[in-house]
C-alpha cells in the first residue's frame, strides 16, 4: 500500500495509534521501510500517533504526526486556527509518558491480550456468532446477524434491556456486526456477554438478576 501510493503520487495517512498494542507475538512495523523515498520531505506518508491508547491517556488529547515539513506546516496552520493549542499540563504529562518507564505498555498489552482471549471464548458460546480474532487494539467486531441484522436495533435492545453498551456495525459499513470493547476487567467482560446471551438465546432462563434487580424477558 505504501509503495503503491508513493508510486502514484498519493498521500497515505497511517493511523499508528495501536502500534504497540498488538498480540500473538507480532512486532510493530515501521512503515517507512516500505517507502522508496529518500527522506521524509520526499515521502507521501503521514503517520499519526498519540498517547491516548498505549499510555491510557485518552482525555489528554495529545497526538503528533511524522510527515514532510510542507505537510506538517499546513497541518499546524489549520490546527492553530481550529483548536488553538493543547493545555500545557497535558503536554508535560505526555512528555513524562514518552520519556518515562515504558514497562506499563507491555503490562497493558498483556492484559488486553488476555481479555481478548476471554471475550473470544465467551463469544464462542453463541450459536451463529462469527468473529475474526483481533490482532491488536482492544475491540472485537462479532457478527450477530444470525440474531438481528439491524445493528442499531440490536444495540438499543442490549442497552435498554440489560445495560450493555455496544457500537452498531453500520457505523463502520458492516451491518449486523457490533463493536465490543475488552479493555475492562475480566468480570465486566464475562458479565456483559452473559447479559447479551440472556437477551438473545431463546433457551436462556426467563429471568435474570442484576444485583438485587430482577429482569424478566418480556420482549419475545
Amino acid at each position: 500500500m505504501v509503495a503503491l501510493c508513493e508510486k502514484n503520487n498519493l498521500y497515505l495517512i497511517m493511523d499508528d495509534t495501536y502500534n504497540r498494542l498488538i498480540f500473538d507475538n507480532r512486532k510493530p512495523t515501521n512503515v517507512y521501510q516500505f517507502s522508496p523515498a529518500r527522506g521524509l520531505d520526499d515521502s507521501k506518508l503521514v503517520v499519526i500517533n498519540c498517547v491516548s491508547k498505549m499510555y491510557a491517556m485518552t482525555g489528554f488529547r495529545i497526538g503528533w504526526t511524522v510527515a514532510s515539513k510542507e505537510i506538517v506546516r499546513a497541518m499546524t496552520n489549520i490546527q492553530s486556527q481550529e483548536t488553538s493549542g493543547p493545555a500545557a499540563p497535558s503536554q508535560w504529562a505526555a512528555v513524562g509518558a514518552l520519556n518515562g518507564v515504558q514497562s506499563s505498555i507491555e503490562s497493558l498489552r498483556l492484559t488486553l491480550e488476555n481479555n481478548r482471549n476471554v471475550m473470544l471464548k465467551r463469544l464462542g458460546g453463541f450459536s451463529g456468532v462469527n468473529v475474526v480474532k483481533p490482532g491488536g487494539t482492544f475491540y472485537c467486531f462479532p457478527d450477530f446477524s444470525a440474531y438481528e441484522k439491524d445493528s442499531q436495533k440490536l444495540c438499543h435492545l442490549l442497552l435498554d434491556k440489560v445495560r450493555v453498551v455496544t457500537v452498531p456495525g453500520r457505523e463502520f459499513g458492516m451491518e449486523g456486526h457490533l463493536r465490543m470493547s475488552f479493555c475492562g476487567t475480566i468480570k465486566e467482560i464475562t458479565e456483559g456477554i452473559e447479559r447479551i446471551k440472556w437477551v438473545l438465546d431463546p433457551a436462556a432462563p426467563n429471568e435474570l438478576y442484576l444485583g438485587d434487580r430482577k429482569l424478566t424477558r418480556d420482549w419475545r
